[in-house]
């Protein structure tokens, strides 16, 4: 389930580190008004240099790491095989989930 909702979470990232990269005080900005919902005049606020300089920072984190797993998740297949018994109980089992012992006997 969790591997259908990762290519989504990538997306939001890319976006997120686009937005970060190429418009860093509108993206502050949008946060601002998100997070600071309670608040009487987050949009008054203004961003120091340094922050606005970390904020394209991160947005360029944000960037690589959604656009490399997009690419990655591409990559990756589900595997296929039996995983083993962690008991060791490797012997076929009846409809009542009791272990049947195999003969040697051949006919």
């Amino acid at each position: 389930m969790i591997r259908r909702l990762l290519p989504v979470g990538y997306a939001y990232m890319v976006v997120q580190g686009l937005l970060a990269v190429f418009l860093p005080r509108q993206a502050i900005k949008l946060n601002a008004k998100l997070l600071l919902r309670g608040y009487e005049n987050p949009g008054d606020l203004e961003p120091k240099a340094w922050y606005v300089r970390s904020t394209r920072i991160a947005g360029v984190g944000m960037l690589v790491t959604g656009l490399t797993g997009l690419l990655a998740g591409d990559l990756v297949e589900e595997p296929e095989e039996e995983l083993p018994d962690p008991l060791g109980d490797d012997e076929p089992e009846d409809d009542d989930g009791h272990q049947v012992a195999e003969s040697d006997e051949s006919v």
